[in-house]
């Protein structure tokens, strides 16, 4: 009896009772390739355990725990997950027919570790964009080569759903999330390519996020968590940007920490509740000299003045 199971899909949920129903069955329809379904309910109130144990298949494992967030949801399904691929959906999006046998066969045929895909953000009036346009479509490509290029086209589609992984590379590389409430598939994305493997990035738009009204997005305090979370990111990516390993592409490292910059300074100014607490982590954790490594146009220095000028 053949036991290996050639893709896991592991989906965090918290209070989805309204959508994950749909999103299981649909993956659990698929029966040509050989799936584990790991489901976290992280401490949901709306009933979302209850429509998941009313779901009887042997492929899906649910895993019930306390409210951690979803980043320490995803780590616990990646600690038992067992196929030789690994993919990270929401719960309250949608997939296209045939979605894991498809993204599967892709992987199959390839020698990537990483596949990038493409998918639709569907706004609340169900009009539709592209999540990314200027990718390197149908090349493999290491790693450190797809930094450079996102950096310097400008988009860094860094979407857990977009991306379909070989288990061996996250395990060989001891990828994990680190912990928190926002922004931390940003620096997942960046250390799995930082690992330096082979990337393959195809335009197959096979996934739709749909805007959730009840998300973390929506909370009271959200831009003040993700101001937070950008401080974060920003230091880690300098971090990474000092690493000997990382040498040949330090300086677009450092350029896409100035990005995330501008993103935190946007919040910072316009959504920010608590402005000393923003000010005062991000005084404590981030050198201007290292932002300033960043730099790379007349843009950039009039960016570094303004960011300056409102932290400084």
């Amino acid at each position: 009896m053949n036991n290996k199971i050639d893709v896991s899909v592991i989906i965090p949920a918290y209070n989805a009772a309204e959508t994950i129903g749909n999103l299981v069955n649909k993956i659990l329809s698929e029966t040509r390739v050989a799936i584990e379904l790991i489901v976290i309910d992280d401490g949901s109130t709306d009933g979302t355990t209850n429509v998941l144990h009313q779901i009887h298949d042997d492929r899906l494992i649910l895993i019930e725990k306390a409210n951690r967030g979803v980043y320490a949801a995803r780590n616990a399904a990646l600690a038992l997950h067992q196929g030789e691929w690994v993919i990270f959906l929401d719960a309250d999006d949608d997939i296209a027919d045939g979605f894991i046998e498809k993204r599967w066969q892709a992987a199959s045929t390839s020698q990537a570790d990483v596949m990038i895909f493409n998918g639709w953000h569907s706004d609340a009036d169900h009009h539709r964009r592209a999540v990314h346009r200027k990718q390197p479509y149908g090349a493999t490509l290491s790693g450190h080569e797809w930094i450079r290029h996102c950096v310097t086209r400008h988009e860094w589609p860094h979407y857990l759903w977009l991306q379909m992984i070989r288990s061996s590379y996250v395990r060989q590389h001891s990828l994990r999330f680190q912990p928190g409430r926002s922004h931390k598939d940003i620096l997942w994305t960046v250390h799995l390519a930082a690992s330096n493997g082979q990337f393959c990035v195809l335009d197959v738009k096979d996934y739709i996020y749909i805007s959730n009204k009840t998300s973390i997005t929506h909370r009271p305090d959200y831009y003040d968590v993700r101001a937070l979370s950008y401080i974060e990111v920003i230091a880690e990516v300098i971090r990474l940007a000092s690493i000997e390993q990382n040498k040949k592409i330090k300086l677009f490292l450092y350029r896409h920490a100035l990005v995330e910059a501008r993103h935190f300074l946007g919040l910072y100014r316009n959504r920010v509740r608590d402005k000393s607490r923003v000010k005062y982590s991000f005084e404590a954790n981030i050198t201007l000299g290292s932002l300033f490594r960043g730099i790379n146009s007349f843009s950039d220095i009039f960016f570094f003045i303004k960011l300056v000028s409102k932290l400084f």
